[in-house]
């Protein structure tokens, strides 16, 4: 039940939100232009992305505006649900459990965001700071941040450098939440949603067409795993936008909102495809987190060649600065931002560090190894990495099965035996706790479950304790 919960939830988030008035105003638009794409943007709309084209393809604008929660634009999700704004606002009932959601273009009432400074940077760069607005009020409840984006055009290839810098005064560290990084809304002419579903990533095999015409797919949005991070939406020529997120392989994607109207539709229509990487974030009062997303205009073969410039074999994560899109579950939390050299955690027994999803060959990697300061009563503590194998269930977008309109319990029951889930499993590692800096080095291989291609990876303890963990990594 939490399961259908949170894929509710999450569809929710990333929904088209389809009750805002029409946009009717005059617009400021700056652009980012070379022999073959144009970029866009809209200083009424905090700076969101609304005109992409390429010339190669026909030169039409490929980039959704029928309402203000569409366009290429940053948002972000946090606690608490609901949230209340600072004069006692309350949110529209639809959007309330989404909590604290700041968007770049506008709230669900029509209330625009403000751009606070914009520069032109040369002739292929433009930034732009703003101040978002809570998407779920209608009364104009301004973001308790603000929002930095740097775009960047080389060729046939847009760099989105996006930052959220967090000034609010409720100093609770919430939940780690689902982040898009981040959404787009394409014209209905781009409705072919592509990616990769496998366990041999850059290795030739075929990508996976997801959404294709007259398949009854697309709405409510799929949710899929791909280790080659990137999906695209492509035209009836095999042409199109492909989204490329180094640190996520988990997306959200699809087309709003029926087969019929694939194919067709300008950029005030409703119908839209959409994709968004999803990261799991933890987004404390004071944060300033950046991410950088690419979007390669062409093919799939041009998508793709991009893409796997950018592979890593083997997830290694430095705490100098960051989390690194590590997160907890359980009673667990660090002492917030600024991460400075470590993650300084405290927990309580059975408490989880939970890294992100990503994907590794279990045998280039048999060794997991962690650099860090343990301290507990006992001087000792029991760390449980506990590992998730690819298995058949990546290889199929499980929440059209689980969930979607056209999944029924039979259908769905058929599904998942058809694409069996495989269990973690768990390595058990007795270490020191007297809050001294060491090298402790876990054989994963010490299990026969540890094979084939490895997703994710989580720690948890034994007993009450703290830590500063500078390092973890997989390898030899």
């Amino acid at each position: 039940m939490k399961k259908l919960i949170f894929l509710f939830m999450l569809v929710m988030a990333c929904s088209p939100k389809e009750k805002t008035p029409p946009l009717v105003v005059e617009t400021k638009k700056p652009f980012l232009e070379n022999e073959r794409i144009k970029l866009g943007i809209d200083l009424n709309l905090g700076g969101a992305v609304t005109f992409l084209s390429d010339k190669e393809n026909g030169g039409n604008n490929m980039i959704n505006s029928s309402d203000w929660g569409r366009q290429i634009q940053m948002s972000y999700y946090s606690g608490p649900w609901p949230y209340i704004g600072p004069n006692g606002e309350t949110p529209a009932e639809s959007w309330a459990g989404l909590g604290w959601n700041p968007i770049q273009s506008g709230d669900a009432g029509g209330n625009r965001s403000k751009v606070l400074t914009f520069e032109k940077r040369g002739e292929n760069a433009m930034f732009v700071r703003s101040i978002p607005m809570q998407w779920p009020h209608t009364s104009g409840v301004a973001g308790d941040c603000e929002f930095e984006c740097l775009y960047t055009l080389v060729d046939n290839v847009i760099t989105m450098e996006a930052t959220i810098v967090n000034k609010r005064t409720d100093k609770t560290q919430y939940r780690a939440c689902s982040q898009e990084m981040p959404a787009v809304y394409t014209n209905g002419p781009w409705y072919n949603l592509v990616t990769y579903l496998g366990d041999k990533p850059f290795t030739g095999e075929s990508p996976t067409n997801i959404v294709i015409r007259n398949d009854g797919k697309g709405w409510p949005w799929v949710h899929f795993y791909t280790p080659e991070n990137w999906v695209a939406l492509l035209d009836a020529n095999g042409m199109g936008i492909g989204v490329i997120q180094p640190e996520v392989m988990t997306f959200n994607g699809g087309f709003h909102p029926s087969d019929s109207y694939k194919g067709s539709g300008g950029e005030k229509d409703g119908q839209t495809g959409h994709i968004a990487p999803v990261g799991v974030q933890i987004l404390d009062h004071n944060i300033k987190w950046t991410y950088k997303t690419i979007f390669v205009l062409g093919t799939v073969d041009d998508i793709r060649r991009y893409a796997k410039e950018l592979v890593v074999t083997k997830p290694e994560w430095t705490f100098a600065d960051s989390r690194h899109n590590w997160y907890f579950e359980g009673e667990m939390s660090d002492v917030g931002w600024p991460v400075q050299g470590q993650l300084d955690v405290s927990f309580k027994q059975k408490a989880q560090l939970a890294g992100p999803v990503t994907f590794w060959q279990a045998a280039d990697a048999p060794v997991l190894e962690l650099e860090g300061a343990f301290e507990t009563a006992s001087k000792q503590i029991t760390l449980s990495a506990t590992v998730q194998p690819f298995g058949k269930s990546d290889l199929t977008d499980w929440l059209n099965w689980s969930e979607g309109a056209q999944s029924v319990e039979t259908e769905s029951r058929n599904k998942a035996s058809e694409y069996p889930a495989i269990a973690p499993f768990t390595v058990k590692e007795t270490i020191q706790a007297d809050g001294v800096n060491r090298i402790y080095r876990i054989r994963l291989d010490s299990s026969p479950d540890y094979k084939g291609a490895i997703k994710s990876l989580k720690i948890a303890f034994s007993e009450d304790g703290t830590a500063r963990i500078k390092r973890i990594k997989v390898g030899s």
